[in-house]
């Protein structure tokens, strides 16, 4: 996920049992244009774990430039999104775009599989839209080609992230194709995890937002597959992954950007405690991370982010 899944947030997930993370989606273009920025998103030298690289393009030759040079980088996979319903990717006909031009799609397909030296793999929607749902043609192409599995989000690219993801066409792709089909959209814990494996019999479930800042997810899923219990994290230990997340963002992208790129996993991470809005607006009121760190450390010692509220008008609501 762009402005997610960076090294730090992959390095945060893995103690929680992640089988492999993913870097942020790259352009095929920038890549192949020797553009920094897009290098700094496939940062996976000296990794630990299987890690995959995704990207993005709608010129076959791009696409497959891209998977030369990405040939010197440490992946266990590279991935092919034929999925992003953003409007910059799709305007220029990357993403999800491709599902509406299967022989375009078809050409960067086989550009990639020609040229890469890791395994490749693709995630896909359902469609379109409603009116041009076609994951069964698409997954039966992907299959002839020789992935060794295929993702499905469960929504169209009309449907963006609206609605619920439909877990019966995840389900017919799996009996549709031979390879693995892993399931993607709306698992956001343990129990919805249980509930997709069970409605979809899927081979294996990708997370996406569901883990924003909720690493723990992967945890949860764990339990699931092992019969145990499902596990709890606690407020303190919530503070100190957000610590260390905060710590390795500000490594990679300094001080000023590294807190604000936490914010958006704090803003999740917390809710539903009493006082969360009041702990999030002091972590938010600063722009130095040594503050927000010793901030965490004094509502982690006391156990309740509700100290120092001073009468807020959200002391004590459960958001």
């Amino acid at each position: 996920m762009s402005g997610v899944t960076d090294r730090p947030f992959r390095d945060i997930c893995r103690p929680f049992g992640v089988d492999i993370g993913f870097c942020e989606f790259a352009s095929a273009s920038g890549l192949m244009f020797d553009s920094k920025a897009t290098w700094q998103l496939v940062d996976t030298d000296g990794e630990s774990g299987r890690v995959g690289i995704q990207i993005f393009g709608s010129d076959p030759e791009h696409m497959a430039t891209a998977a030369r040079l990405l040939s010197k980088k440490h992946m266990d996979v590279l991935d092919i999104n034929f999925g992003c319903p953003a409007k910059k990717v799709v305007k220029k006909c990357g993403g999800s775009a491709l599902l509406a031009d299967l022989p375009l799609l078809e050409k960067i397909l086989y550009a990639v599989i020609d040229s890469s030296e890791a395994p490749v793999t693709a995630k896909i929607r359902t469609g379109w839209d409603e009116d041009s749902v076609n994951y069964k043609e698409v997954g039966l192409l992907l299959q002839e080609a020789g992935l060794p599995w295929v993702t499905m989000h469960g929504r169209t690219k009309a449907q963006k992230y609206q609605g619920k993801a439909n877990w019966d066409r995840i389900a017919e792709l799996v009996e549709t194709l031979d390879i693995p089909v892993i399931g993607n959209g709306d698992v956001v814990d343990g129990a919805s995890y249980r509930k997709m494996t069970e409605h979809t019999g899927c081979h294996g479930v990708m997370i996406g937002r569901g883990a924003i800042g909720h690493p723990w997810i992967f945890q949860q899923m764990k339990a699931v597959d092992d019969g145990g219990p499902d596990p709890k994290i606690s407020f303190s230990e919530m503070c100190e992954v957000t610590i260390q997340h905060i710590l390795g963002e500000v490594e990679l992208r300094g001080p000023k950007t590294g807190c604000y790129v936490v914010r958006k996993h704090i803003a999740k991470c917390f809710k539903g405690y009493p006082g969360a809005a009041h702990l999030r607006r002091r972590l938010f009121s600063t722009e130095e991370s040594q503050e927000m760190i010793a901030i965490l450390n004094e509502v982690a010692a006391a156990g309740d982010p509700r100290i120092n509220v001073d009468d807020q008008p959200d002391q004590g609501v459960v958001e």
